[in-house]
């Protein structure tokens, strides 16, 4: 794999237009066809029958606490660039939720945390497609708090100290329920 220093970018219609589905199948290269398939319009190829299902990205994040604070990140990447979130990211092949939430808020913190229970489990649809995004809440059991990864800053809030501009619908509702005691 070859490495790179140029940062990748990827524009919301081009982004958008990856989950129109394929131009061609990628099976026996014929052009793919909107046809009914399995009770919707799916990206079908006429020559093999392979049914394109575009299915929804998985995101993982954590609820992190330290001594009565809980760490959110300040965004590097769009969307929502400068904004306020907890730790979370894509999952990757292999990985399990608990997993994906702990290996992001390492990367983008330089802190271990320990999963401790499912806050909830959301759905969201941007200019992206669809997705899904699971909550945990944690604690830190280790590291050195630093940013990393892809944002520009990590930092521990209490419970009136949050900023005012946090992102994700998914977050606000977590960190609301953290506030009052609820999470």
């Amino acid at each position: 794999m070859t490495k790179t220093n140029q940062p990748i970018t990827l524009s919301a219609k081009e982004a958008a237009q990856l989950r129109e589905g394929f131009k061609y199948c990628p099976r026996c290269r014929t052009e793919m066809v909107d046809r009914e398939a399995f009770g919707r319009v799916r990206r079908v190829c006429p020559a093999c029958n392979f049914i394109q299902f575009i299915d929804p990205k998985v995101g993982a994040s954590v609820l992190a606490e330290r001594d009565g604070q809980v760490l959110l990140v300040k965004r590097k990447m769009d969307p929502a660039r400068g904004s306020w979130c907890l730790p979370g990211g894509f999952m990757e092949m292999s990985e399990t939720p608990q997993e994906s939430a702990a290996r992001e808020c390492r990367e983008e913190t330089g802190l271990e945390v320990e999963i401790t229970r499912l806050i909830d489990v959301y759905y969201y649809q941007d200019y992206r497609g669809s997705g899904v995004s699971i909550i945990y809440k944690g604690h830190v059991v280790g590291g050195a708090l630093q940013p990393g990864d892809d944002v520009t800053a990590a930092r521990f809030f209490g419970p009136d100290e949050l900023p005012e501009n946090i992102v994700f619908k998914s977050n606000l509702q977590a960190l609301a329920g953290w506030r009052t005691g609820e999470i």
